[in-house]
């Protein structure tokens, strides 16, 4: 099952060596996420179902947004490092 990310830990360096870490409660969004995305929905199969009647060429616009929530879930566990001469920065998603 893929659900959405929970966790981002962000740790930022910088060049006088004084740590600073960040970790922000994701989950705590997935109910307004749910909300918008429950009212996206149908917007999306209304407009789907409208073009489809009307024969026009590109009428996907309900697959475009599952997959964007896919592509979404499939940032759970990405890190990101980004390392310079004056400062570093770790994101992790978890």
């Amino acid at each position: 099952m893929r659900i959405p990310p929970a966790i981002l830990d962000l740790e930022i360096t910088p060049e006088d060596g004084h740590r600073v870490r960040v970790w922000l409660p994701l989950f705590l969004m997935w109910p307004l996420g749910l909300s918008l995305v429950i009212l996206a929905l149908v917007f999306t199969i209304l407009a789907d179902v409208v073009l489809l009647l009307l024969g026009r060429r590109y009428h996907r616009y309900t697959l475009l947004l599952v997959r964007s929530l896919g592509a979404l879930c499939d940032t759970r566990g990405m890190v990101i490092r980004v390392n310079d001469r004056k400062a570093a920065v770790n994101m992790t998603v978890q």
